[in-house]
């Protein structure tokens, strides 16, 4: 294994780590993620949403792993994450200094990570 390839290894490992992590986290919070949706004025149909979420999670991940399906992967994860932040991290809509914070920072990390992503089908195209 080159040097090259190592690295591409680790940077997906990272990624899907991340997203994999994400996905036991937002399970385990059912009922807080019940009220976030609820929070930004979805409330029917919320139930069904965390789950095509999760499974995104899930599903995009283990693509991101295996070497025939890293594009696939890193479109539904890409997909996922600016799905999730237009709906929840939209920082200019709140009024508490302090939320606005933490929702820029959530934003912001998300554009990193679809940064990397994006390398990482680039490196395939």
């Amino acid at each position: 294994m080159h040097l090259a390839e190592f690295i591409d290894w680790i940077s997906r490992l990272a990624i899907a780590a991340y997203f994999l992590w994400a996905t036991v986290f937002n399970a385990q919070t059912w009922n807080f993620q019940l009220l976030e949706f609820k929070r930004v004025g979805i409330e029917r149909g919320a139930s069904l949403l965390i789950t095509i979420g999760l499974a995104m999670l899930s599903v995009g991940s283990l693509l991101l792993l295996i070497p025939s399906t890293v594009v696939i992967g890193a479109c539904v994860l890409i997909v996922f994450v600016l799905s999730a932040d237009t709906i929840f991290h939209r920082y200019w809509t709140y009024t508490d200094p302090q939320e606005q914070v933490i929702h820029k920072i959530f934003l912001f990390e998300h554009v990193a990570l679809v940064g990397g992503l994006l390398a990482i089908i680039s490196a395939r195209l």
